[in-house]
């Protein structure tokens, strides 16, 4: 079982995971020759631990099971068929991987038996094993996240990356990078439209820089979060919305206490050591501008992925680009307009 988890090729269902070490007795098997059978049970694999034991019929479909508490307070000389659960919760060869995955996240089961499409007993699927290709799965996002949108990631990232032609390198970053390039332009233009402000109070184009990479930070921290959550299951159309005004909550904590850094930062800058006296006014501003970036960050950095899920784009290749742009743009806005507004006596 070991060698399938090296992740040479893609897994895509339950099929290609199963695990062939496994107890199994027929349903008219006494008890104790059924706990004989399990301890004569030798895996292969050291670390493997047994934690059910399958029943089939005759023909070898899959008709109850047992836990081996179960088993072991049976008494021995009665059939197993007596004390096995039929009603018996169990996962289809052909079932996508990460839906399985799904399932025994959300049983908490340790192992689940698999059939084939008529319910003849295959193996069993173990949570170790889903949870190894589901982080693996989640890996995969992360490397994407920062614009790689690799076909076949799994067989071979690092030579992917460090060994493609230069010409393929340029397909998968730049469509990307072209989208940030036309962020970056927009932001400026967002700058040049303050020209005025920026020439009568200069400090504030000192706290440009910190308020557009708190946003940035902010934004890839909440996109990480969201696609890794996303990969793994633990968010979905039930509960989205839920997370979206989580994050936006979380972005508000977050941008007061970093807010509040930041405009003591720049009142003991430009009021106590440089002695300006709009110092206070330009305090507020970077406050109240860090408070609505972090809000935005965070709020697009879920939302943003969510939406490129929904229609059928990679999640982890487009969040960053859009991100920043949206964060960018709509960050300078707020704080070149405060800016106007509360110094409107220097401009």
């Amino acid at each position: 079982m070991t060698e399938s988890l090296e992740f040479e090729s893609h897994i895509d269902f339950v099929e290609d995971i199963i695990d062939e070490e496994y107890v199994v007795v027929e349903e008219d098997t006494f008890i104790g020759m059924a706990i004989d059978q399990f301890r004569s049970f030798e895996p292969e694999d050291d670390e493997t631990t047994i934690y059910y034991v399958y029943v089939i019929d005759a023909d070898g479909y899959l008709t109850g099971v047992l836990s081996l508490r179960e088993l072991l307070n049976a008494p021995e000389d009665e059939l197993v068929s007596s004390y096995m659960t039929d009603d018996v919760v169990s996962v289809g060869a052909d079932m996508d991987v990460e839906e399985a995955a799904k399932l025994i996240q959300r049983l908490e089961f340790r192992a689940l038996p698999v059939v084939d499409a008529e319910g003849l007993f295959l193996g069993v699927l173990r949570s170790e094993d889903m949870m190894a290709i589901m982080e693996e799965e989640a890996t995969e996002d992360i490397l994407k996240h920062a614009g790689f949108t690799f076909a076949d990631v799994e067989l071979s990232r690092s030579a992917a990356i460090l060994e493609s032609s230069y010409l393929k390198i340029l397909r998968i970053r730049m469509p990307w990078l072209v989208v940030a390039l036309a962020g970056g332009l927009l932001a400026g233009g967002v700058i040049g439209q303050f020209e005025a402000e920026l020439e009568a109070v200069v400090a504030l184009a000192f706290f440009v820089p910190v308020i557009m990479d708190m946003g940035g930070n902010v934004g890839t921290q909440a996109s990480t979060i969201f696609v890794r959550g996303l990969a793994v299951g633990h968010i979905d159309d039930r509960n989205a919305m839920r997370h979206f005004a989580r994050e936006g909550v979380i972005g508000l904590v977050i941008g007061v206490l970093i807010g509040t850094l930041g405009a003591a930062a720049a009142y003991l800058w430009q009021g106590v050591i440089e002695g300006e006296e709009f110092a206070l006014e330009l305090a507020v501003v970077v406050f109240v501008g860090l408070v609505a970036v972090c809000v935005v960050a965070s709020v697009v950095g879920y939302v943003i992925p969510w939406i490129a899920h929904k229609v059928g784009l990679d999640p982890a290749a487009a969040s960053d680009p859009l991100i920043t742009t949206v964060k960018d743009v709509t960050a300078l806005i707020i704080y070149f307009s405060l800016a106007a507004i509360l110094l409107s006596e220097l401009v």
